[in-house]
């Protein structure tokens, strides 16, 4: 009875945490160069209005001051935030009938997995004021069963803030793998 139990523990851990590897899945895209000027500024009206937009505003602007990147009213770069956060069991696509892409698969609940998944998602779109273009895109997503996205936002600012200065660059897609609550 004694080594029946002990087998079990393993068991039981495995059923009640989820605590693992968290993927963060990374999208960006750079143009030849940034401004000489690394000035920003956010649209005047926030996009969102949400007490964990408003902190992703202000982690954001931590993040790009530690890149020598200055806030400014009338800026060369006009930053753009979105915040996302949706049941994993849902796919994300864009386009119609025979033209559809997908952004974000469906992702399907793991065995023995004690609560579904939702998917953190953060994009940071930079474009320059003076003519339109992007000057630089950075999306990070992570799945997480119990972490919430104020935990999330810390890895997906700088996942998604990854390439922000390596000119010449075109799209890039990676993985970063850390642990932490899943």
């Amino acid at each position: 009875m004694r080594r029946l139990a002990i087998l079990m523990i393993p068991l039981v851990a495995m059923t009640t945490s989820c605590g693992g590897p968290i993927e963060t899945r990374i999208q960006t895209e750079a143009s030849s160069s940034l401004p000489a000027q690394k000035q920003y500024s956010f649209t005047a009206k926030p996009e969102q209005n949400s007490a964990a937009y408003q902190t992703a505003r202000k982690m954001v602007a931590e993040a790009l001051a530690a890149r020598n990147f200055a806030a400014t009213d009338k800026a060369p770069i006009l930053v753009h935030i979105a915040l996302a956060d949706r049941p994993a069991s849902i796919a994300m696509t864009t386009g119609e009938k025979d033209n559809v892409s997908t952004i974000a698969e469906q992702k399907e609940r793991k065995p023995l997995q004690s609560c579904d998944d939702v998917e953190h998602r953060l994009t940071i779109n930079m474009v320059n004021t003076s003519d339109g273009t992007t000057v630089y895109s950075g999306t990070a997503a992570e799945y997480h069963c119990k972490g919430s996205m104020e935990q999330s936002l810390p890895h997906l600012i700088d996942a998604a803030l990854s390439d922000l200065g390596n000119s010449g660059q075109t799209a890039n897609s990676k993985v970063r793998t850390r642990n932490g609550i899943e």
